[in-house]
């Protein structure tokens, strides 16, 4: 009876102590991330973006927007449009995938960059939305569909690399545009173009119950001008199979010094199109670990990671389609992995995720 009693005593006590373990570790939470707080991003309102592009251009002809008059837009993620209906709905469209506003010129000029393999009803849905809102904002744009050729671990990363890449290799744009294919914009007024920063327009997506993953997140759409993501070399080419790369990105935008705006939750929201998620990036986490050592020399500046084969470039009625064979992932990714030495700390990583 003795012995019965004092165990129970013992799990009352335990349970007292779990508690006060709980509360202290929660508060040392709370506790960091207010003495830690930077900021390091920030919410603009998306009309500022024409009124900092006057600053550099000539007013004259300029097209002007009545910001005011744009809202929310009827978004449809289960239709099933063909190419010949988007087509019909935007007669002006020019081959390509490109339009401009006749009575007056952009702001800037836009590249809208897709990685894209067998996700064709996707593409559709995104184009009957995309096409009509960005003639709704007046911007003078070129839609790219970069696909991967092969049927290997789909890689994000290199594939909005070689978009870029492609995309100023065929015309001259100010703009470029990262974009999934699954993400809809429900707000006419999250304009598509660039600040002097890196701009997170998928600030509130639906599968997220419209909060942004985590502060620092620069995943699913991102606006950004080529010379910055020349600056911070681009995405990287190691993530085979989804996950991480948009990690790894955004590590790479804070650590550059690059401010990450993002337009107000109740503009920046997205719906997303329903689908199977993609193999998940093998080691992809203990790789993030080691981004740092990696960043200088993988993305746009490594010869070796940036090979690519072009196997087609077709300009499409609604869109130039970049048809690319970027190679097959390594054997092991512990190639990616073989020194430790210079990973960050799990500090860097509260820092990282609980700024």
């Amino acid at each position: 009876m003795r012995l019965r009693f004092l165990s129970k005593s013992r799990v009352a006590r335990l349970q007292r102590y779990a508690k006060q373990v709980f509360i202290l570790l929660y508060f040392s939470l709370v506790g960091f991330a207010l003495f830690n707080y930077r900021s390091h991003c920030i919410e603009t309102m998306p009309n500022t973006l024409i009124e900092m592009s006057k600053l550099d251009h000539s007013l004259a002809d300029r097209c002007t927007l009545d910001f005011d008059n744009l809202g929310d837009a009827d978004v449809d993620i289960f239709g099933e449009p063909t190419e010949e209906s988007i087509m019909a709905d935007n007669p002006n469209v020019k081959t390509g995938g490109t339009w401009k506003p006749t009575d007056c010129r952009s702001w800037q000029r836009v590249a809208i960059v897709i990685p894209y393999r067998d996700r064709l009803h996707h593409l559709h849905i995104l184009l009957r939305r995309l096409h009509p809102m960005l003639q709704t904002q007046k911007i003078h744009y070129k839609i790219f569909v970069v696909e991967q050729a092969d049927k290997d671990k789909f890689n994000r990363g290199k594939l909005m690399n070689v978009g870029y890449k492609e995309a100023l290799r065929l015309g001259e744009f100010d703009c470029m545009i990262f974009q999934d294919v699954d993400l809809l914009p429900e707000d006419d007024r999250n304009l598509y173009l660039c600040d002097d920063y890196a701009r997170h327009l998928a600030a509130a997506i639906d599968e997220m119950r419209y909060h942004v993953m985590y502060y620092n997140y620069a995943g699913g759409v991102i606006a950004m001008n080529k010379h910055n993501f020349r600056k911070i070399n681009g995405y990287s080419n190691s993530y085979w199979g989804w996950g991480n790369e948009d990690d790894d990105f955004s590590a790479r935008i804070q650590e550059s010094g690059l401010l990450l705006t993002r337009p107000p939750t109740h503009i920046g929201r997205y719906k997303m199109v329903r689908h199977t998620k993609e193999t998940r990036s093998e080691h992809g986490n203990e790789m993030f670990l080691g981004w740092r050592t990696r960043w200088p020399k993988d993305g746009l500046n490594d010869p070796v990671g940036m090979n690519y084969t072009l196997r087609e470039v077709n300009e499409k009625p609604l869109y130039t389609r970049v048809l690319v064979d970027i190679g097959k992932p390594p054997a092991s990714m512990d190639i990616y992995m073989t020194d430790h030495s210079k990973d960050v700390s799990i500090w860097w990583f509260l820092k990282y995720y609980y700024p």
